[in-house]
């Protein structure tokens, strides 16, 4: 059977026995086999957490249980049942469900825990998530022991490839210590020298059926519509753009002593479609161009003097309208406006309203600088998970995110001869870490009182990576007074319609709303000259001249222009998928 049929057979018995961990594994191997790490990773801990209530059911909210056996017939007939239902309907935790199904025992226990924790590790160190992936190496091996007495071959299996992944992760750890490679015995005595971070496959997955048809005239046509009003001088247009992702693949390579670097392969040009925003008529230097609000917004500082909903500055407590506090039970929710107020308990605070005690903590006041920008990215999904619960909607649905384009690369089946078909996450341009991306989603449903498993339909893990695709691509931010980290961020869907451009005719201004200024001619940005180019040589491409012509693209900027060019192509990657290429970049790498 071909693997995307596999997957969609037991993705579809997981909706009909959503706490079954013996599926989870299942599946885990599946996407294994496709070539999702990622996903094999997040399949192979949630199958970990139920089984770790078979023998701490106190100490566990969710319980490992199966659906009894039916026949093929009936098992078929509620597939399909299954398919058309709410998702709601489908949650296994009705009360008047529960003779269907029996609690996991212990020997099944004893024979599913082993290879859990294999797929999980091999799965974790294929997206180079080596810190967590040591953790649960050593978590495994300790399980398992050191003996043979009362070894199944499944354990003895697992054993050898938590092994051999352990000689993976030692040899990591002593490339990034200077110590000599070939020692046998590396003791990680710090684990934190292994990064947490590794890479997911920024792909369009082949079973969304969510992204919309972005070129067709319907949307096109849906876009302008609402541009009207936003940006009544600008309007939606098809554009080809670079396909940033076949320029620069990064492979990390843990058996190497070398340093990874990033391998630049030049392959044939490709060339991506996509939606740009144009003016429809001259547009003069100083004049604003777009205004937009949203409340897909996220903040990591805790307990700030900003609205909860536009992240926008509170009024004095004296002002003529004061700050508007929810009456919930929410203390420490407040809006700049009653109209703040009221837009937020319709389109994301009615489904956490009252749970605010628990959640407010997630991801916020995060010390580490450098994690700063990841974990505002995971409080947009939390933002963006309540907007789906409050609207009773697939979080791909939203209108926020439904048409923005995550810089996605069509999937491509791995080769069914390669040995290791995990490897192929080699190639993701996605930020991912099991902490991020597995993890904490996790905790935020059930701090929301949702429960992950029987709502997987929503909130599976390719679910949770598109949109963080499509917020690292689109998502605005700004940066602290205090120490310079970014504070701030939010996804405005028309806003984010301008492609980017190291050279930009516009300049973006944040504070409750979103705006698009066109610069003038000293706002232009400066081009440099190559390192090796004759210092009379000029950029023949660079536009002069203040404001923006009829029918000239709107560009808009996703880093800082004032840097050198292989700077600004480092901070722009993770947004672009690649290595910017517009036109000043080229010239000023002496690519033109």
């Amino acid at each position: 059977m071909p693997a995307l049929q596999e997957r969609a057979d037991v993705t579809t018995r997981l909706y009909e026995d959503p706490h079954n961990p013996h599926l989870y594994y299942e599946r885990g191997l599946v996407h294994e086999k496709l070539g999702f790490p990622d996903l094999a990773s997040a399949d192979a801990y949630r199958a970990l957490s139920l089984l770790d209530s078979v023998v701490d059911p106190d100490g566990c909210e969710f319980h490992a249980r199966r659906r009894f056996h039916d026949s093929p017939e009936i098992t078929e007939s509620k597939a399909r049942d299954s398919n058309n239902a709410a998702d709601d309907a489908a949650a296994a935790d009705d009360d008047d469900d529960d003779d269907q199904f029996t609690p996991l025992t212990q020997s099944e226990y004893d024979a599913l825990i082993h290879p859990v924790y294999a797929l999980l590790v091999r799965s974790l160190v294929s997206c180079g998530c080596f810190r967590d992936a040591y953790e649960f190496c050593a978590r495994g091996l300790g399980s398992i022991g050191s003996t043979s007495d009362n070894q199944t071959s499944s354990d003895r299996e697992a054993h050898a490839t938590l092994a051999a992944q352990l000689a993976t992760l030692q040899r990591e750890f002593a490339r990034r210590r200077n110590l000599p490679s070939s020692t046998t015995e590396i003791v990680i005595d710090d684990p934190s020298a292994l990064p947490a971070q590794g890479l997911a496959r920024r792909v369009l997955y082949p079973w969304n059926t969510h992204e919309p048809d972005r070129k067709s005239p319907e949307t096109l046509a849906l876009l302008n519509g609402k541009l009207r009003t936003v940006a009544p001088k600008c309007e939606v247009r098809a554009v080809a753009l670079p396909a940033l992702h076949s320029i620069t693949i990064t492979k990390p390579n843990p058996s190497s002593s070398s340093e990874p670097q990033d391998q630049e392969q030049e392959q044939p040009e490709e060339v991506s479609i996509q939606l740009g925003l144009f003016a429809k008529e001259d547009i003069l230097p100083g004049e604003t161009i777009l205004r937009e609000n949203s409340l897909l917004t996220a903040t990591n500082r805790l307990h700030d003097d900003l609205c909860d909903a536009c992240n926008g500055p509170l009024p004095e407590l004296s002002a003529d309208a004061p700050p508007v506090a929810c009456a919930n039970g929410c203390d420490d929710t407040i809006f700049c406006s009653q109209a703040c107020h009221d837009q937020a308990q319709q389109v994301y605070h009615g489904a956490v309203c009252g749970l605010m005690e628990n959640l407010e903590s997630i991801g916020k006041d995060i010390p580490d600088p450098k994690d700063k920008a990841d974990y505002l990215y995971l409080l947009l999904l939390g933002r963006a998970l309540a907007m789906a619960a409050t609207q009773e909607v697939h979080p791909l649905e939203l209108g926020e995110v439904k048409f923005i384009w995550g810089d996605f690369v069509d999937y491509g089946h791995p080769d069914p001869l390669d040995p290791d078909p995990g490897a192929s996450g080699n190639d993701g341009t996605l930020p991912f870490s099991f902490q991020l991306n597995i993890l904490q989603p996790m905790r935020l449903l059930e701090e929301m009182e949702i429960d992950p498993y029987a709502h997987l339909r929503h909130y599976d893990t390719w679910v949770l990576n598109t949109l963080y695709a499509k917020f690292r691509g689109t998502a605005s931010g700004r940066l602290s007074t205090w120490d310079g980290g970014p504070e701030l961020c939010a996804v405005h869907p028309l806003w984010c319609l301008a492609n980017h451009s190291c050279d930009p005719n516009v300049r973006w201004e944040w504070g409750g709303e979103i705006t698009f200024v066109a610069r003038a001619e000293a706002e232009r940005a400066v081009w440099n000259l190559p390192s090796e180019a004759d210092a009379a040589a000029a950029p023949t491409c660079r536009r002069v001249g203040a404001g923006i012509k009829k029918d000239e693209e709107i560009l808009n900027h996703y880093c800082d222009i004032g840097l050198g060019v292989k700077d600004r192509r480092e901070w722009a990657r993770g947004a672009l998928g690649g290595f910017c290429l517009c036109e000043r970049c080229r010239f000023e790498a002496g690519e033109m």
